[in-house]
């Protein structure tokens, strides 16, 4: 992949759904909130013609503040897991990234709280969040438990407030790659959700 990869978080739409690109602007993954569903769920295709799906995101529980969402192969088997870490994520976004054996092993912070209470604040105002969208953008970073840092999401200056740039920090390799892009895509619906 051609980094920086760019997330494409659609607002409008029935379902909330969202595109990733590469440098390149060529499609690596299209995910898509499935709706009436108890649990929630997310299902990721190559892209946006949904005719090669990826995986899928499924929440362990119905509609709660700490559920973990996990990333379910085409096999039915998890390979990993994220969940938010209680009510310390209330002021800065913190989530536990587990591997495939539920071992925690990676952890993604809000790196300036301050930026996401401003955007989510003033951001919907009409005429003031236009201005606000370019100027407050919150940023996460996902650091190993031994403080390595492997990726920056950072989000990108837009009318919309859709758009997060993804740096990779440091080489990682495939498995934990496609982990961390998961992990990735449920924290940005999760603090879509919110605001």
């Amino acid at each position: 992949m051609q980094y920086p990869l760019t997330l494409n978080f659609k607002k409008i739409a029935l379902a909330r759904q969202a595109t990733l690109t590469d440098s390149n602007s060529n499609p690596i993954a299209y995910a898509r909130q499935k709706i009436l569903k108890l649990k929630e769920e997310l299902e990721i295709f190559e892209d946006k013609t949904k005719d090669k799906k990826i995986c899928s995101i499924k929440a362990n529980k119905v509609l709660d503040f700490s559920a973990a969402y996990y990333f379910i192969d085409l096999n039915e088997r998890s390979f990993g897991s994220i969940k938010r870490e209680g009510l310390k994520s209330i002021w800065k976004a913190t989530f536990l990234l587990n591997d495939s054996d539920d071992n925690h092993y990676a952890t993604i912070r809000e790196e300036n709280p301050f930026a996401k209470v401003v955007d989510t604040l003033l951001g919907s105002i009409v005429g003031v969040g236009y201005v606000l969208n370019y100027i407050f953008n919150p940023s996460y970073i996902i650091t190993t438990e031994e403080g390595k840092e492997l990726f920056r999401i950072t989000k990108a200056p837009s009318f919309w407030g859709g758009l997060f740039k993804i740096d990779k920090l440091s080489e990682v390799d495939d498995s934990e790659e496609i982990r961390c892009l998961m992990a990735i895509f449920m924290m940005v619906f999760i603090e879509q959700s919110r605001g």
